[in-house]
């Protein structure tokens, strides 16, 4: 059962994302987002909330022995393991290369085929020395509020929120962050406000698609994740949904094509108790990552779902109502939607009862 406490980290939680949802709805995407990045108290507020939810909330409850799900961190450090220490990326570098191979051969009938980069002709040169044991990885943690990836020994964390909880943390809106040659902090050290292109092994996204109201920002948070990852890294996403394996799988499948059109291969997806949780791969061959989407076709009832340059999520499904009174704004939500977009969160109260 959920404690007074934990009901109320909630309820700050979840009363943000309905206001910057509703904002949003009402003033569009930009005016929204600057107005909520502006916010400091509100910000500051919600960063305590999730640490506390995270560290002791969230923790107690994976610590339960009927649980049969385990913590999101100890998942994102496994898979980061497996694919980089237990065989992973050679697994996968060998199948691209299999594939664009193949993809190759059946090009090269015609005469104005011409191997480029986009068509894999430098595979070879980057799979070279790939497959040495490494002794660190560079991880960007998007949204990371208290940095809880920091302990493991082999991470070489950089840990980025709008309002870190923790001196661990930099400050950054990785929505609209530089993407340069090189790493920019600010004079005194506790702003990132550029990241260098190519330069990291893995980049997480844990609970943090879901925060954007905005399909398109979702998908430019993806966009600046391939471009600072390095060729063959991989993007972790965990996102939350208390749901059944099938309510949202349409979703899950279109998650698939637009990442697949901006040149990631998912490698991993699984769903645990209330959260999706996939691996993505940046292609060392782009090509290799839109084959996919290609050879996809969708129904008229998946068509809604599907975007070249946007993510859904299912509150963008649901519709807000607006009702002004004097100068002050206040939400009405109808009350089924209301419960609708609350459930797909992991902080549901019923999720922990």
């Amino acid at each position: 059962m959920a404690t007074k406490e934990h009901k109320d980290l909630s309820d700050i939680v979840k009363g943000t994302h309905a206001l910057l949802r509703a904002e949003y709805q009402r003033y569009g995407a930009e005016v929204a987002w600057e107005h909520h990045v502006s916010q400091n108290d509100v910000l500051q507020k919600y960063a305590v909330s999730m640490q506390k939810l995270a560290t002791k909330c969230w923790m107690e409850n994976n610590l339960n022995p009927r649980n049969d799900t385990y913590c999101r961190i100890t998942w994102i450090k496994i898979q980061c393991r497996e694919y980089f220490l237990n065989g992973g990326k050679k697994k996968y570098d060998e199948r691209e290369r299999d594939i664009s191979i193949k993809m190759a051969l059946n090009e090269a009938s015609n005469e104005n085929f011409q191997i480029s980069n986009d068509n894999c002709g430098y595979m070879a040169k980057e799979l070279q020395n790939t497959y040495e044991r490494r002794v660190s990885l560079d991880v960007l943690d998007v949204g990371s509020c208290y940095n809880p990836l920091g302990d493991e020994d082999i991470f070489n964390v950089t840990a980025i929120d709008l309002t870190p909880a923790t001196n661990t943390v930099f400050r950054s809106d990785f929505l609209n962050v530089a993407i340069g040659k090189e790493k920019i902090l600010s004079q005194d050290e506790r702003e990132l406000r550029q990241l260098a292109v190519n330069s990291f092994d893995a980049v997480v996204f844990s609970l943090l698609l879901e925060y954007f109201p905005c399909p398109r920002q979702r998908y430019i948070c993806c966009r600046n994740a391939y471009d600072v990852l390095k060729n063959g890294g991989i993007l972790i996403i965990v996102s939350p949904d208390s749901k059944h394996v099938g309510a949202n799988a349409k979703l899950m499948k279109s998650w698939r094509y637009t990442l697949s059109k901006l040149g990631f291969m998912r490698i991993k997806y699984e769903k645990l108790h209330h959260i999706h949780c996939l691996v993505f791969r940046k292609c060392i061959c782009k090509n290799v990552a839109i084959r996919w989407a290609d050879l996809h076709s969708f129904s008229k009832d998946d068509e809604k779902y599907i975007s070249d340059e946007q993510i859904f999520i299912p509150q963008d499904f649901q519709n807000i109502c607006f009702k002004e009174k004097q100068k002050n704004i206040t939400y009405e939500y109808d009350k089924n939607d209301l419960i609708s977009t609350f459930s797909e969160l992991p902080f549901d109260n019923k999720a922990f009862q």
